[in-house]
C-alpha cells in the first residue's frame, strides 16, 4: 500500500505539524532530527523504525535492531509515512472541508497501527473538530490522547476556551461531566474553561483557582490564562505587563490562547496597536489553532481599523477569507471588508 511522508518539525518542549506531503512507499524507514546533547544548534540524522513517541521520549529501532532511547525534548523533526485517509483528512481540512476531514481522519484512525502515529491522527482529529465547533468531541478526542500520554507534545490543540462559546446545551453537559472528572486535572480544566461564562461561573473558578497549582506547569498556565479572562473588564493597565511576563515563562506550546486574551484586554483597554500585536501572535506563532487563529486576525484588522491604517486592516480581512472561508471569522471579514 502506498502511502506519504510527512515532514514534522518539533520545538524544544513543542509539537508544529507541517502538512508537506512527498511520495514514498510505507515500507520506508522512519527519519529522525534530532538536536545533539553537545550543541542545541547542531542537528543529527537518525533512521529506523519509531517504536513509540511521547512527550517525554522517542524509541528508535535501527535497520539492525538496535534500539535507542531519544528525549523529546531533542527531537526537531520527524519524516514518516501515513496512511492514505491520513493525507485525505490534511488535504480536506486544508480546503476547508471539516466534515469529509473528520471522516477521513476516523477512518485513519481505525487504518493505523502506530501507537504514536495513532495519537497524532487523534490530535489532527481534535483540532479539526475544534475548527468545526464541535467542542464536545474536540474535548473527548484531546482529553483520550492525554489519557494515553500524560505528557503528551499535543497540547499545542487544546481546545480550550478564549472567547464566550455560542450557547450550546449539549457542550454544557459535556463540560460539567468534564469538570467532574476529580482525578483528571486535563478534563477539570476544559470544563471550567467552556463554563466559565455561564450559571457554574463560581464552581468554575474555585476549580481553575486549584489547577493553577497544578504540578503540570501547562495545566496551571492555562488555568490561570483562563482566569484572566474572567478579569477582563477590571483590569489595570499596571496588569498588563505582569500577566505578559507570566505568560512569556509558561510552556510555548500553550501561550496562544494567553495572547488571544491579553489582546482582548489591551483593546478594552483602549490600546489598539498593542492589542492587534498580541492578536496576530496567535496567527504567527500557534497555527494549529486554527478557529483562534482566524478569530486572532479578525481582531487584529478590527484593531487596525481603529487606527486609522484601513489597507492593513483589509489585507487581514483577505487573508482570513482566504484561509478560513468556511468559519464565521471569514463571513465578518467580508462584511468589514465590503464596508470599506
Amino acid at each position: 500500500m502506498n502511502g506519504a511522508l510527512t515532514r514534522i518539525p518539533f520545538s524544544v518542549g513543542a509539537v508544529c505539524i507541517v502538512c508537506a506531503l512527498i511520495a514514498a512507499p510505507t515500507t520506508a524507514q522512519d527519519t529522525v532530527i534530532t538536536s545533539s546533547a553537545s550543541d542545541p544548534e547542531a542537528r543529527l540524522k537518525k533512521q529506523g523504525q519509531i517504536l513509540d513517541f511521547t512527550g517525554v521520549e522517542l524509541k528508535l529501532r535501527s535497520a539492525l535492531g538496535k534500539d535507542e532511547t531519544i528525549p523529546a525534548a531533542r527531537v526537531v523533526e520527524i519524516q514518516t509515512a501515513w496512511t492514505p485517509a491520513h493525507q485525505q483528512g490534511n488535504a480536506e481540512r486544508l480546503a476547508g472541508n471539516l466534515d469529509a476531514a473528520i471522516a477521513a481522519y476516523r477512518q485513519a484512525k481505525r487504518d493505523e497501527s502506530r501507537p504514536w502515529a495513532v495519537r497524532q491522527t487523534m490530535a489532527e482529529l481534535a483540532g479539526t473538530y475544534l475548527e468545526a465547533g464541535r467542542i464536545d468531541n474536540a474535548g473527548d478526542e484531546f482529553l483520550a490522547i492525554v489519557a494515553s500520554d500524560p505528557a503528551t507534545p499535543h497540547y499545542d490543540i487544546v481546545p480550550i476556551a478564549w472567547r464566550v462559546p455560542i450557547a450550546d446545551a449539549a457542550l454544557d453537559a459535556r463540560a460539567q461531566q468534564w469538570l467532574e472528572a476529580k482525578q483528571f486535572s486535563a478534563a477539570r480544566l476544559l470544563g471550567a474553561s467552556w463554563l466559565l461564562a455561564g450559571p457554574q461561573r463560581s464552581v468554575a473558578i474555585a476549580a481553575l483557582d486549584e489547577l493553577t497549582k497544578n504540578a503540570d506547569p501547562r495545566i496551571a498556565g492555562l488555568a490561570l490564562i483562563q482566569l484572566w479572562r474572567t478579569k477582563l473588564i477590571t483590569a489595570r493597565p499596571a496588569d498588563v505587563a505582569p500577566w505578559q511576563s507570566q505568560l512569556e515563562r509558561m510552556p510555548s506550546e500553550i501561550q496562544a490562547t494567553g495572547w488571544y486574551v491579553l489582546g482582548d484586554v489591551l483593546s478594552r483597554q483602549d490600546q489598539p496597536e498593542r492589542a492587534a500585536l498580541a492578536y496576530l501572535k496567535v496567527p504567527v506563532l500557534f497555527g494549529r489553532q486554527r478557529g483562534m487563529a482566524a478569530d486572532a486576525l479578525l481582531a487584529a484588522g478590527k484593531q487596525l481599523e481603529k487606527m486609522g491604517r484601513r489597507d492593513e486592516a483589509a489585507g487581514l480581512y483577505r487573508e482570513v477569507m482566504r484561509d478560513f472561508g468556511h468559519l464565521a471569522a471569514a463571513r465578518e471579514a467580508e462584511t468589514r471588508l465590503k464596508g470599506k
